[in-house]
């Protein structure tokens, strides 16, 4: 009787082989949709990478290539123009990790010095007298 009652117990209550059965079903349906998206993904993915190697990279090659020469000219032009900035030589004993400065020109700081007065006086001529 009571191999009976364990007999009729499990078929009433015991689920775990329909449980594994149709735990097993969602992991293949999941794994087969899944397998669906990573299909259609990768072929994005390729499709995106054609259309670079075949246009993007290049039209970028080329357009490089075209902007070099142009680049080159650019370059030499700045390279004499800092030939006239800079003096012919640089004194052997200045330091090189200090930024080079060429000396002023002669009246140059007076120049400055007589800006700056100009400024001070335009400044005061405008400025209201303070009553004390």
């Amino acid at each position: 009787a009571l191999k009976a009652g364990l007999a009729a117990f499990s078929r009433l209550f015991d689920h775990r082989a329909i449980m594994q059965g149709e735990a097993r079903y969602f992991i293949e349906e999941f794994q087969n949709k899944r397998k669906g998206s990573e299909v259609v993904k990768l072929a994005e993915c390729q499709h995106m990478i054609e259309r670079h190697c075949g246009e993007t990279l290049p039209a970028a090659a080329a357009t490089a290539d075209s902007n070099f020469d142009k680049l080159d000219r650019r370059v030499l032009q700045l390279t004499e123009l800092c030939d006239l900035i800079l003096p012919d030589r640089i004194d052997a004993n200045m330091d090189s990790n200090t930024l080079y400065s060429r000396p002023p020109s002669p009246g140059h700081d007076s120049d400055w010095d007589e800006f700056m007065r100009s400024m001070d006086e335009e400044k005061s001529a405008h400025r209201p007298a303070v009553r004390q």
